[in-house]
C-alpha cells in the first residue's frame, strides 16, 4: 500500500507528505538550508543559515501556514523569526469571505507588540507558499496573470509572468522546467528592490526546482536550488 501511495504522489501535482530540501547560495557560498513540507491543509518551512553567513548574520526562521484544501486560500500564518539579535513572532489570520485580515507581531524577549495591521482582502488570498501550492495543483498557466497574495502586512494582486521553458540542473537531478517571474519585490509585498524568478518542473507535479532573487549590486543574487525530495 505504501508503495502505491508513493507512486500516486509522484504522479500528482501536490501530495500530502511532500518534503522538499533546498540549498541557498549567495556570492558562491552555501548560505542556508531550507526544508518545505506539505499536508492537505498546511505547509511548514524552515530556513537556517550556515557556515560563514551564519557567523555573519544568523537566521533560524520557522514558517507555518494553514490553508483550505481545495483552493489553497490561506487561513492563518505563524512566523517565528530569529535573525541576528531579533526574536519575533508574527501571526496573521484571513477571513473566509471578503473582509479584514489581522496581523500582530511581538518581540519575544520584551513580550511586547511591535506591529499590528488590518487589511481589506477578498475571500481568497494566498500567502507565498499557498500561492505556490495553488500553482502546483491548478491548471497550467500561460502568459501573464495575477494572484491575490498577502503576508498579513500587505496585500496585492501580484503579477506573475511565464518567462519560458528551461532545462535546470541541481543536486537533485536535471529537470525540464517552466520559468516564471513574480512581481513580489520593490515594495509590492517585500520592501527590498529586485526581481524574483522561480522554476517549476514541466510535468504534472510542478515541483519547485529553483528560486532566484536578483537584487542590487550590494546585496547580489540569492539562488535556492532543490537538492532532495522525500515523502513522509
Amino acid at each position: 500500500m505504501r508503495k502505491a501511495l508513493i507512486w500516486a504522489c509522484m504522479a500528482a501535482p501536490l501530495c500530502a507528505g511532500d518534503v522538499l530540501h533546498y540549498k541557498a547560495e549567495w556570492r558562491l557560498m552555501h548560505a542556508g538550508d531550507i526544508v518545505l513540507s506539505y499536508t492537505d491543509t498546511s505547509a511548514h518551512m524552515t530556513l537556517e543559515s550556515v557556515g560563514f553567513v551564519s557567523r555573519l548574520y544568523r537566521v533560524n526562521d520557522d514558517y507555518r501556514v494553514q490553508f483550505r484544501a481545495k483552493d489553497h486560500c490561506s487561513e492563518s500564518i505563524l512566523f517565528k523569526i530569529e535573525e541576528g539579535k531579533k526574536r519575533r513572532e508574527a501571526r496573521a489570520t484571513f477571513p473566509a469571505a471578503a473582509g479584514k485580515s489581522s496581523y500582530i507581531e511581538t518581540d519575544v524577549e520584551k513580550k511586547e507588540t511591535v506591529r499590528t495591521a488590518e487589511l481589506n482582502v477578498p475571500g481568497c488570498v494566498h500567502d507565498v507558499i499557498g500561492a505556490l501550492a495553488s500553482l502546483r495543483s491548478g491548471a497550467a498557466r500561460k502568459g501573464e496573470f495575477t494572484m491575490p497574495i498577502s503576508d498579513g502586512r500587505k496585500y496585492e494582486q501580484v503579477k506573475v509572468r511565464v518567462v519560458g521553458k528551461e532545462k535546470v540542473k541541481t543536486e537533485a537531478g536535471e529537470f525540464n522546467t517552466v520559468k516564471y517571474e513574480a512581481g513580489l519585490m520593490n515594495g509590492v509585498i517585500y520592501r527590498r528592490g529586485g526581481r524574483m524568478f522561480f522554476w517549476l518542473s514541466d510535468d504534472a507535479r510542478r515541483v519547485p526546482v529553483r528560486v532566484r532573487m536578483q537584487m542590487s549590486l550590494f546585496f547580489g543574487t540569492v539562488t535556492i536550488d532543490l537538492v532532495k525530495e522525500e515523502r513522509s
